[in-house]
């Protein structure tokens, strides 16, 4: 029994070798087909090479290939970016003047009215009859003041009558106009032009003094608001032009500064800044998010380079360039004092100048003095 389970144990390690095998021969295979692979990319590359640099054969290994690029003065701006969103000068939330029962409402969300358009009547019966009571009451009084004042004029009567008959009828009418204005107060009525957001009075409840009853905001009053970080104090000005973006609508905008705060928000240490809104474009609701764009920085003639390009090392940020020596190429390197930094490109403050000629492709390969060879020019 011990023997046949040494020879299954013995069979089953022989067929796992082999299959050990037969796997490495394959991945073999493999490679072998890949390098083949490899080889021939290899050669289609160097023929598409020698068609534009017949000389690059004879260089040997002792040469990198290169590609260069021409500093040129051009101007250089820094943006940065800050969520905004919509907000109205005129968002007003009405509330109920006086209390009384919801009788008829005349709008819905969304619709536009016009200013002093009546939008919601409240009941006020018992302030309209003591209005007709008192309407009688001041005809009443005139009718005694005019015939007081005529016999007045006649000499007749006393004086005091007249001035009572008198005192009378004014007085009726500056109650009749206070409750007339009372009145006005169970008619709510639009205070400017603009779009029923929200409408929270219904039919046949009560009123309240101070609850609120609709919301109306006006567009034309509508404009966007940002907190600015306070590091950018003093570079922001009323005017500037930005751009706008707006996710919701994938809408692109140019607008411009209308208002800069000057005071910091001790919570978050921002500043307040407005932005001027281009209208008929979308439709804009408060609290609509909008990114926008802003310039802290612009250099209308700079030196500005590819990010890509500058390296670093232990004395600091340098790029290659191209130095001519007994008419052999080399790779010369340069430190340079980089300053902002926007969209893949870099000012660079000093170091080199216009005109310089930098290494592009292949300025990881380089070391200084190393020699190259120019495949092709382009001016940046």
């Amino acid at each position: 029994m011990k023997l046949l389970y040494t020879l299954l144990i013995t069979g089953l390690m022989m067929a796992c070798g082999q299959n050990s095998l037969d796997n490495k021969k394959k991945k073999l295979q493999e490679l072998k087909a890949e390098s083949v692979e490899l080889d021939g990319k290899i050669k289609n590359l160097e023929q598409e090479i020698l068609q534009d640099f017949p000389n690059f054969a004879a260089t040997g290994n002792q040469y990198t290939l290169i590609s260069t690029v021409e500093v040129e003065s051009e101007p250089f701006v820094h943006k940065f970016e800050v969520r905004a969103s919509v907000a109205s000068r005129k968002n007003v939330l009405i509330s109920a003047e006086a209390s009384g029962r919801v009788i008829d409402i005349y709008i819905r969300e969304g619709d536009q009215v016009r200013k002093g358009q009546r939008l919601i009547t409240m009941d006020a019966s018992v302030l309209q009859n003591s209005l007709e009571e008192m309407r009688t009451e001041l005809e009443l009084a005139t009718i005694i003041f005019q015939k007081r004042e005529r016999l007045w004029k006649q000499n007749i009567g006393s004086e005091l009558q007249y001035l009572e008959a008198k005192s009378q009828k004014e007085t009726l009418q500056r109650r009749l106009a206070t409750t007339e204005t009372q009145l006005d107060q169970f008619r709510i009525v639009a205070p400017f032009s603009g779009v029923i957001d929200d409408v929270q009075a219904k039919v046949g409840e009560m009123a309240m003094f101070g609850s609120p009853l609709l919301r109306i905001l006006s567009v034309d009053a509508m404009h966007l608001e940002a907190d600015v970080s306070e590091k950018y104090l003093g570079r922001l000005q009323k005017g500037d032009s930005v751009n706008l973006y707006f996710s919701s609508f994938d809408q692109e905008l140019n607008s411009v500064i209308t208002s800069v705060g000057y005071v910091i928000n001790q919570q978050n240490r921002t500043f307040s800044v407005e932005v001027d809104l281009p209208k008929g474009r979308i439709p804009y609701i408060p609290n609509l998010v909008a990114i926008v764009k802003m310039t802290d920085y612009y250099q209308p003639e700079a030196i500005v380079i590819s990010s890509e390009l500058i390296q670093q090392d232990s004395k600091g940020n340098f790029v290659y360039a191209i130095e001519d020596l007994d008419d052999r190429l080399t790779a010369k390197k340069i430190h340079i004092n980089t300053g902002r930094s926007y969209q893949a490109k870099t000012e660079v403050i000093s170091g080199i100048e216009s005109g310089t000629i930098l290494v592009e492709a292949g300025h990881r390969e380089v070391s200084e003095g190393a020699l190259v060879q120019i495949a092709n020019r382009k001016t940046l």
